[in-house]
């Protein structure tokens, strides 16, 4: 066995030898960036051993002892947006269309997806033998499953309390009772390929009457964290190939415990215990909510890329090391397509794209974009493999919008001007700022069309304004990668046109979604061709909508029904099985004259 010291983080492990160091740095509780999945191609892994030599851990095998001072490779926080800007006035009209199913059976009809209900029950009359939980079901007054362990306390919490109780109900199901009324709260987690944004709401106060409703629900706190997934991947496909060459365990129990970290964290910020949280509800892309549930990815990586389940679940938290109330509940939202997932289906249900009049697009630009087009409950969905160069990923110094990223680009006559996140020195660049500068490079001319830079590298920032005196250069080869993704995206726009027979100038509106989307400048995007410039000024951003659909479905049990709804409206369409994709593809990788 070999030694393997971490200087800087005070922590030494054990290895065999020829073990990879990316996987012992895994094994070992690290979360490094490698958003190739360890194939050494992206070089983000770096590390800086006791000789001074810096090597990829994914490339590196372990011979003997080893000592590493420092990592190069560890994920920067994200700009991370927990709050959506749905447009006033375009929230659903929710139709009552019922589900059919056990998921829908066990939500309420109305209302939060929780109720708290004051139940009297009666004394058992001398001479009878009428059990406790009958009578407590006759006091609530609906048809109840059997719980043994509220059954268990019922009676006696009755007669110590005047034969009253407040019964905790999830539609046909008591969760659990209590001598008095008390807030009730649940968790919403938008889990992207990326990050992870969570919500804390409390949906019923305490004291407040079944008739009242005076009190809305509301978000108490939020928190947020890198996906540590990331660590297996940048994006989908490489998480879905690492889960089927090395088994789902290691890369599902990874996200299971970032959500339990960030359910504690926000129970600590309201001041409450998990097991004030009932319900937790999940979207996610189809990746992301198979390997969140442990579903096998095969069907996703083999055509025709369909998704192993579609529908909406309602699931048991402790199944999947969730340690909330003990009866709680996890809700999933439904899927589309094996790469239109439960966060579109989300952003759906936030933005009510489905009830709008006039043609709207939704665009969620990421690792994994999804798009849909629609009206009236018209609508076409695709995804475009758009790659992880907007999360920095595959650029030389690209970087994910955090302290440090240059996140805004202007060329002024004959040098650089650029905004960095957190005004300190810049140590990379990011999306945002990436869409700026090719801009301002064709704007200025030192770009042509084809995308052949007059010189490179650019230097954005000299060694004097780099971080620890590294500069932040823009190279030829990330040309290309840029190129790539705003293709993929483009062609997308162009394709669910065609799909639904309108001309691009007939889209009123565009809607961005996602922290990235709320970021970039619109300017830009269009400048670049990333969103064909007939929509320039018709975008606007509508944050974290899949956060906030996740919240939508728990505080009003309609927008669960509504959510299972859209999911089966929407049409798919399979870019790669069109035959004018590829052809489309290339045009797209030109830049606007």
């Amino acid at each position: 066995m070999s030694t393997i010291t971490f200087i800087n983080e005070n922590k030494t492990v054990h290895a065999e030898k020829g073990e990879n160091l990316l996987i012992l740095m895994r094994r070992a509780g690290f979360e490094p960036d490698a958003p190739c999945g360890g194939n050494g191609k992206c070089g983000k892994c770096k590390v800086t051993l006791g000789d001074g030599s810096t090597v990829l851990a994914c490339q590196t095998k372990i011979e003997g002892d080893l000592t590493i001072t420092d990592i190069h490779g560890t994920p920067q926080d994200a700009q991370i947006l927990m709050d959506a800007s749905i447009p006033e006035g375009k929230t659903a009209t929710v139709t009552e269309t019922e589900a059919g199913n056990e998921a829908s059976e066990e939500a309420p009809s109305t209302g939060p997806m929780l109720e708290e209900r004051k139940v009297f029950v009666r004394p058992c009359p001398n001479g009878e033998s009428i059990s406790d939980w009958t009578r407590f079901a006759e006091g609530v007054g609906k048809n109840v499953r059997v719980n043994p362990y509220v059954s268990s306390k019922v009676g006696r919490m009755a007669r110590g309390n005047k034969g009253t109780v407040y019964a905790v109900l999830f539609g046909g199901e008591v969760m659990d009772v209590f001598p008095e009324s008390r807030d009730l709260y649940a968790a919403a987690f938008d889990i992207g390929t990326t990050t992870v944004a969570g919500y804390l709401l409390r949906l019923i106060k305490a004291g407040e009457e079944e008739t009242e409703k005076k009190t809305e629900p509301v978000v108490v706190t939020t928190d947020s964290c890198m996906n540590p997934q990331a660590q297996y991947g940048a994006d989908v496909i490489n998480r879905a190939n690492y889960a089927l060459e090395n088994g789902m365990e290691e890369i599902t129990a990874c996200i299971h415990a970032a959500i339990q970290r960030l359910i504690e964290s926000m129970a600590k910020k309201a001041g409450i215990s998990t097991e004030d949280i009932y319900l937790i509800s999940v979207a996610g892309n189809t990746c992301m909510h198979h390997l969140f549930l442990g579903i096998d990815v095969d069907s996703l990586v083999h055509a025709p890329y369909n998704p192993s389940v579609s529908d909406p679940m309602i699931l048991r938290t402790s199944d999947y090391e969730l340690s909330i109330h003990p009866a709680g509940r996890l809700l999933m939202l439904p899927n589309i397509a094996g790469f239109v997932g439960a966060d579109t289906v989300a952003c759906l249900v936030a933005t009510g794209l489905a009830e709008q009049d006039d043609w709207t697009l939704l665009i969620d630009i990421g690792t994994n974009g999804e798009m849909v087009l629609g009206r009236r409950h018209n609508m076409a969905a695709c995804s475009t493999a758009a790659g992880p160069s907007f999360e920095g990923a595959g650029i030389s110094c690209g970087m994910r919008g955090s302290a440090g990223a240059i996140s805004k680009v202007v060329w002024a006559e004959d040098h650089w001007e650029c905004g960095v996140i957190g005004d300190g020195k810049a140590r990379g660049i990011c999306g945002s700022g990436l869409l700026d500068l090719a801009a301002e490079l064709l704007r200025s001319g030192q770009m042509d069309e084809y995308g052949e830079l007059d010189e490179s590298p650019i230097v954005l920032a000299d060694e004097e304004h780099g971080e620890n005196g590294k500069p932040v250069t823009f190279e030829q080869k990330d040309v290309r990668q840029l190129q790539l993704a705003k293709a993929a995206i483009a062609s997308g726009v162009h394709l669910l046109a065609k799909k639904q027979g309108i001309e691009l100038d007939e889209i009123k509106t565009v809607w961005l979604a996602g922290a990235f989307g709320s970021f970039l400048s619109p300017v830009s995007a269009c400048r670049i061709g990333l969103i064909p410039e007939e929509l320039d000024g018709r975008i606007s951003a509508v944050g974290n909508a899949a956060g906030e659909g996740a919240k939508l479905v728990l505080m009003d049990a309609r927008m669960w029904r509504y959510a299972r709804q859209l999911s089966s409206e929407a049409g798919f369409l399979e870019l790669a099985a069109m035959p004018e994709f590829q052809d489309r593809f290339v045009d797209e990788l030109m830049f606007p004259e």
